[in-house]
């Protein structure tokens, strides 16, 4: 609920004051939110990489699919601003419908995520791995979700950034100053994200569910229940008809839409039969036959390995262990160890402290009894921008608070300072 409806209150928010209420305003109104949302896309797929949490990873994952809303929302304030009521439209339909698809998605993999919870009682991904074999029907409902989430097709994480991606593509041919540039901008954040989400969704199905368990819990891991695993199929459904339904469902969230700030009644068509396309005729693209395309060529490539693997006879054998002779859970990639890369390549943004600590042998420095390191990264958000905020409004709070003493004689005296106030106004305006 937090995640797949509360998160999206400030859209609906935004869109009845924007819209209903003011009309629509300046360019440079949807140039702020496109700016907000590149940054909250930025930054909350950073933060989720890093992350050994499973749900403080999809959490994070939640401000980067918020961040892709508004820039779709800023688009659409920006090409209302200037007039381009059409590409206005398609990219408020395009924002709303990548908002309803994170619903269906990041739902279904918090839904996976309880499940992991459930079976392990632990959220630790470095503790996990292998859950596979315990948690076929959760394994199986999480891979759907994190191959939507990362923008693969034919599923509705796919269509909906495509669409997000075809409604920026009208602002770069734009005259306007600074629009060409800003659009770009925005295009290349959100093919930053895409790329950033999906290494961030290989690290949380891969560390989690593959390989051998990393803990006693992760082996002994069971299955959800039945009224769990059904909850988590109804979603996953879900994911596919939101990404084969296109056709049907733009026109539905542009319709929602028409007739409000000088956007066109009449709904422009958004394809035909199978094939999605935008408005202007700019670009085109069918997922029922992405998902067919898929299809037959996983069945295909499928059916010649069994045609011709049955000539050769088939080798078991252990997996190579870099001449070890036992496979052990130390030897594989922790959820720390998969992002380092990463946390390499954005050190600047991370600031990385490291702390290495080895114990010798008393006798020998030749011979190391334990090896302990510890990294952290700083917070800058949390540290430099939400706690002084948090702090200021708790003292605002008190100050606040102090004013409601439960004094009769005290409300009474605000009331008439209130009223000397108003008529003090209206003195000096009598107009």
């Amino acid at each position: 609920l937090m995640s797949g409806v509360m998160i999206k209150l400030g859209v609906y928010g935004l869109l009845r004051i924007g819209l209903d209420l003011l009309g629509g305003g300046p360019p440079w109104w949807g140039a702020v939110l496109i700016g907000l949302g590149a940054l909250s896309a930025v930054v909350g797929v950073l933060y989720a990489l890093m992350e050994n949490d499973l749900k403080r990873l999809l959490a994070y994952s939640s401000v980067e699919n918020i961040g892709l809303v508004f820039i779709g929302l800023g688009a659409g304030f920006l090409f209302l601003g200037l007039d381009a009521t059409a590409a206005a439209l398609v990219a408020f339909a395009a924002a709303l419908y990548h908002a309803l698809n994170h619903a269906a998605f990041k739902s279904l993999l918090f839904l996976g995520a309880g499940s992991v919870l459930h079976a392990t009682r632990t959220r630790d991904m470095n503790r996990l791995g292998g859950l596979i074999r315990g948690l076929p029907w959760t394994a199986a409902f999480f891979l759907v979700g994190a191959l939507a989430i990362a923008g693969l097709p034919p599923l509705n994480g796919f269509v909906s950034e495509w669409l997000l991606f075809q409604s920026l593509l009208p602002g770069i041919e734009s005259r306007a100053p600074m629009v060409a540039p800003l659009m770009t901008l925005a295009v290349s954040v959100l093919a930053l994200t895409a790329g950033l989400a999906a290494a961030g969704f290989v690290k949380a199905f891969g560390i989690t569910f593959l390989a051998i368990p990393r803990s006693p819990a992760a082996e002994c891991a069971h299955e959800a229940p039945v009224s769990m695993r059904v909850g988590m199929g109804i979603l996953a459904v879900a994911c596919a008809v939101f990404g084969l339904a296109a056709v049907v469902v733009m026109p539905a969230l542009a319709a929602a839409l028409a007739g409000s700030a000088r956007l066109p009644v009449p709904v422009p068509g958004f394809g035909s039969g199978v094939s999605l396309s935008m408005p202007s005729g700019f670009a085109r693209m069918s997922p029922t036959l992405v998902a067919l395309g898929l299809i037959l060529i996983t069945g295909a490539a499928w059916l010649v390995v069994r045609l011709f693997a049955s000539r050769w006879p088939v080798r078991v054998s252990a997996t190579w262990g870099c001449g070890r002779v036992v496979q052990t859970p130390r030897m594989e990639y922790t959820s720390t160890a998969f992002a380092e890369p990463l946390r390499r390549v954005f050190a600047e943004l991370y600031r990385p402290t490291q702390d290495l600590s080895i114990d010798f042998h008393p006798e020998s420095r030749y011979f190391v009894q334990s090896i302990e390191y510890r990294s952290e990264i700083v917070p800058w958000f949390e540290r430099y921008l939400y706690a002084p905020l948090v702090t200021r409004v708790r003292r605002w709070s008190i100050w606040v608070r102090a004013l409601q003493s439960g004094s009769a004689h005290a409300y009474l005296t605000y009331l008439v300072i209130a009223l000397l106030g108003l008529l003090t106004l209206l003195i000096v305006r009598p107009g």
